[in-house]
């Protein structure tokens, strides 16, 4: 009797588990980077954020790393090590665009730098193949803007440099060939730029590093970091993708509550 009634159990306890757990892959830098969730820092990932909105048994894993573009996030074997653990079903984020923008040094021409219509296309088309040949689903998402208000502060600020590129080119050449490829394209950069402005450049800062004086720079003073989220900007970006995908009834939108 007691055999019978732990199988019993056992059954019930299966058939209320998820059949089928499907996992919300992220590849990116440091502004989608968790920081391996350490408890100690204050940086904070939007793409992590977005777990405790999930359904039960479907999963974030999120394998952004500080400093990486689409190149140095494939040579430095970031990609092939997630990849790897891509299943049929699943959904992979890719946000690239901060460091791919940075040329001023021979390092960062060598090691980061992607041409917005070149190589930048490149990489992202390869990572679309090598997703939907594993089964999952390829998804887009611009990169997050700068807090960097103008004098005014009300408008912000993505300077271009001397040949024209700024932190949109990249976001709308992922648009453009997130239309040609067929993959959903969650616009972060415009909406984070329209919840900042709205709140302010004051307020904004809340969503930030510099918010928090306990990141310091070279000198020794707290930095002054605008581009990293802390927990509420997190929370809040996170809104913003979830409101967007839920709005637009994109097939990534049934995995949350």
């Amino acid at each position: 009797m007691k055999t019978a009634c732990c199988l019993f159990l056992l059954a019930a306890a299966c058939s209320a588990a998820p059949a089928f757990a499907t996992t919300l892959f992220f590849a990116g830098d440091s502004t989608l980077d968790d920081h391996h969730r350490k408890p100690n820092t204050p940086y904070a990932s939007w793409g992590t954020e977005l777990e405790r909105h999930m359904k039960a048994g479907n999963k974030v894993d999120n394998h952004a790393r500080s400093g990486a573009s689409a190149k140095s996030f494939v040579a430095d074997g970031c990609w092939a090590k997630m990849i790897a653990r891509v299943r049929p079903g699943d959904f992979v984020v890719i946000q690239f665009g901060h460091n791919d923008q940075k040329h001023s040094t021979e390092f960062c021409r060598a090691k980061r730098f992607t041409s917005v219509n070149g190589t930048y296309e490149e990489y992202y088309t390869r990572f679309v193949s090598e997703v939907r040949a594993k089964g999952a689903t390829p998804m887009f998402a611009t990169s997050i803007v700068r807090g960097t208000f103008d004098a005014s502060g009300k408008k912000l600020v993505d300077g271009r440099d001397k040949e024209g590129i700024n932190l949109r080119s990249y976001a709308d050449a992922a648009i453009a060939l997130g239309k040609k490829l067929n993959v959903d394209v969650v616009d972060m950069n415009t909406l984070t730029h329209d919840l900042l402005e709205k709140v302010g450049k004051d307020d904004s800062m809340k969503f930030f590093i510099i918010s928090t004086g306990l990141v310091k720079g070279k000198d020794g003073k707290p930095a002054k970091d605008v581009t990293h989220p802390v927990k509420a900007g997190a929370e809040a970006f996170a809104k913003l993708f979830l409101d967007d995908v839920k709005a637009r009834k994109l097939p990534v939108a049934a995995l949350f509550r």
